[in-house]
């Protein structure tokens, strides 16, 4: 049973074009190496978390008093303590202020990471020249970054001015536009490549 099951998945995989099958390769692997490096060595430290959650919260607040009359918008790192089915859950998150009284929490999941790495990890994969890859890699951070601090400062105001709203803000609407974003990203760095190029001019 396992043998027919093996046999028939080896065929399949045969019958991939090699651009696809390299392009597996490549995200298994690079999802490998992700994962281990970051479980074993910035996980627990927040060796990269906790900077770029710091970073966002500061950016979001400058953002917050820019557009709104009352400059009084602040962030901090605290540590953030919440019940969850029946466990309390410990996690240090950047805490937005008004005027001293506690908006929104941003964690360590909301600050971007996992972000740059879906979008880093489908570039790598690609077959693409050096060149291409820095220069999407770069703007492309970039603008995730900043469409992450709109989201941020979205979910802050509707917070403030529409709390019933919250929930489908932050699960739908705003997760929608940073996905789409970064589905974009992909489809304008894919476009005009030749996947048949020979091997020496793409890695």
């Amino acid at each position: 049973m396992v043998g027919k099951w093996l046999d028939g998945l080896n065929k399949t995989l045969a019958d991939f074009p090699p651009q696809i099958k390299t392009f597996l390769i490549r995200s298994f692997f690079l999802f490998v190496v992700w994962k281990g490096l970051y479980l074993l060595f910035w996980s627990e430290q927040r060796t990269l978390d906790g900077p770029l959650t710091l970073l966002v919260g500061k950016q979001s607040v400058q953002l917050l008093n820019r557009l709104t009359a009352d400059t009084q918008f602040t962030a901090k790192p605290v540590v953030a303590i919440k019940r969850f089915e029946g466990e309390f859950q410990v996690s240090r998150v950047s805490l937005i202020s008004r005027n001293g009284r506690p908006i929104m929490n941003i964690a360590d999941e909301c600050n971007g990471l996992e972000l740059f790495v879906l979008y880093l990890g489908f570039l790598l994969a690609m077959p693409a020249s050096i060149k291409r890859k820095i220069s999407y890699a770069v703007a492309g951070m970039v603008l995730i970054h900043v469409v992450n601090l709109i989201r941020c400062v979205g979910l802050s105001l509707v917070l403030m001015n529409w709390d019933r709203y919250f929930d489908i803000a932050h699960h739908y609407i705003f997760k929608i536009m940073v996905y789409s974003t970064i589905f974009i990203l992909w489809i304008l760095f894919s476009k005009k490549l030749s996947f048949s190029k020979p091997a020496n001019e793409t890695v």
